[in-house]
């Protein structure tokens, strides 16, 4: 992986963990937020890790990087197998094409950073 994907991926979790705050402190919807995304990926019907690999998709075709990131770690953390994660990006190129194919590169990247971490 190329330093400059390993430092977007550096950045994108330096904002995350230091601009939370500032969102918390003056967003009023951001705490709604937070509370309605620990409803959606806790365990259900479906479980927490196919709800995040379904947000990988969605995050791969709508091009959202620092998206891709975060779930591609919550998915690992989950548990999710290469396979699992492989399929997902399958379903994400189906849907998106070639470009959902480009920023599923981002994906393997960001899963390569988190268990190398």
């Amino acid at each position: 992986m190329s330093e400059f994907v390993e430092d977007k991926i550096r950045q994108s979790i330096h904002d995350r963990k230091n601009l939370n705050f500032r969102f918390s402190e003056n967003c009023s919807t951001y705490a709604s937020f937070l509370e309605l995304e620990k409803r959606a990926f806790s365990d259900g019907s479906l479980p927490r890790k196919h709800k995040e690999l379904m947000a990988l998709a969605i995050s791969i075709v709508t091009k959202c990087e620092p998206c891709i990131e975060w779930h591609v770690q919550q998915a690992d953390i989950a548990g999710a197998s290469d396979e699992e994660i492989y399929e997902t990006i399958d379903v994400a190129i189906e849907m998106g094409g070639g470009p959902a194919a480009a920023y599923s590169r981002f994906a393997l990247n960001a899963l390569d950073f988190h268990r190398k971490g």
